[in-house]
């Protein structure tokens, strides 16, 4: 674990950003998460600030300014997150996300994507020619090319939010969750919803927005970094999720009211986000839970494709059969299929193709499969499937007891109602 100066992390310094280098000369920092000032639009309340009252060069310019410092302090696997969005000024639109991103690039950074932040409620601003502004973009930038980025801290994994195809077509959803898109939906902070009408600050960041690119970009003890902190949203979650942060803020008012708000807020929060941790078990049964739907439902496949074929497979066994060390593979799976023995010969030859073809080969399954013309065992206990339902138990059955319509025998029990999901 790396110390830092205690007069150096863990405070937002009254001070302006452009003169960062003054405070900070080691690359230290892990993430920085930003909303520029806006341009010329809104008074902060401080003397010499950026934006208002400035040309669009001399915005442009201290920006750049601002932003180059950050990268020389900003450690080879750090990152950059611009909450920004264009503006419309003497009947034009000025696209500025566009106009920084040349000038951060310029100066080293690299931007890696482009994310719109679908924010609903806004100012209501519009003028002929230009909707309501329901969005931001979200610019991500790099140091270098190995930059840490860790999407399956992120990924949906809470079944509620997801459409029913996750039942009935697991093959589609990662094991890890339903990655993220490219358009987050956040609405914007009211005021007084940090508790006590804290929020004064014209644009707050939502403190869910924050928590996710923390998560995605940051570990425990990382510096996560604001050069326009305003009422503290990035410091104050970079804190509650145990990480150090970094400010600078001119108007002294917002650091008072952040250290308060931190202070009264700070042992709760982080009691929040330690719960948010143990969520990894619900991530671990969702994975499970798509393995195991994956796995029934590559020999349902199978099983259709060689009656389709005329062929007469009575049933199949199917059991998990420990994690798959090949590449694009999760798991092993055996099978056992009944069919007469003068069928085995043209099985075997039709499983050797179509399991080696998509659909079946993108399941993530290294398949043992194997004929016979009776089964052996025929007092163990399985949970039966048929051909049309391999997401919800017919029952317990021995290769005896087992109906007509049940064509899968597995010691895999799931029991998923799909109607709760329409």
């Amino acid at each position: 674990m790396t110390f830092f100066p205690a007069l150096l992390t863990n405070v937002i310094h009254h001070q302006d950003a452009r003169a960062m280098s003054d405070v900070i000369n080691q690359k230290i920092v892990s993430t920085t998460i930003t909303s520029p000032p806006y341009f010329d639009m809104k008074d902060y309340g401080c003397e010499n600030q950026i934006g208002y009252g400035q040309s669009y060069s001399e915005y442009l310019k201290d920006l750049k300014k601002v932003f180059l410092a950050i990268y020389n302090i900003t450690k080879d696997d750090g990152t950059l997150w611009v909450i920004i969005d264009s503006f419309k000024k003497d009947g034009c639109v000025i696209p500025l996300p566009f106009d920084l991103e040349r000038e951060l690039t310029s100066v080293g950074w690299k931007l890696q994507d482009i994310i719109i932040w679908k924010k609903d409620r806004t100012v209501p601003w519009s003028s002929k020619g230009r909707t309501q502004r329901k969005f931001e973009y979200i610019l991500l930038f790099s140091k270098t090319k190995n930059y840490n980025y860790y999407s399956k801290r992120v990924t949906t994994t809470d079944t509620d939010q997801l459409k029913k195809w996750w039942i009935t077509y697991p093959e589609r959803y990662s094991p890890t969750g339903k990655a993220i898109d490219g358009v987050w939906e956040f609405p914007i902070p009211t005021q007084g919803s940090w508790g006590n009408k804290f929020i004064r600050h014209f644009c707050p960041l939502p403190t869910a927005l924050v928590e996710r690119i923390i998560n995605l970009s940051t570990n425990e003890n990382d510096i996560v970094m604001d050069p326009f902190s305003g009422s503290g949203t990035v410091p104050a979650q970079a804190a509650y999720m145990n990480r150090q942060y970094i400010g600078f803020e001119l108007n002294h008012s917002y650091i008072t009211m952040f250290e308060k708000h931190l202070l009264s807020t700070l042992k709760k929060q982080q009691e929040r986000y330690k719960k948010s941790i143990s969520l990894k078990q619900s991530r671990h049964s969702f994975h499970n839970t798509i393995i195991q739907l994956r796995v029934l439902k590559y020999i349902k496949s199978i099983l259709k494709y060689l009656k389709k074929q005329g062929l007469t497979p009575t049933i199949a066994i199917a059991e998990l059969n420990g994690e798959s060390m090949l590449q694009y593979k999760h798991i092993k799976a055996s099978y056992i299929i009944c069919a007469p023995s003068g069928e085995h010969e043209a099985i075997q030859s039709i499983t050797d193709q179509i399991t080696n073809k998509p659909p079946l080969s993108k399941f993530g399954i290294e398949p043992h499969i194997s004929l016979v013309s009776k089964l052996s065992d025929k007092k163990k206990i399985y949970c039966g499937y048929t051909l049309h339902n391999t997401h919800q138990s017919a029952g317990y059955y021995t290769a005896n007891s087992s109906p007509n319509n049940i064509c899968i025998l597995s010691s895999i029990h799931v029991d998923i109602d799909i109607t709760q999901y329409e």
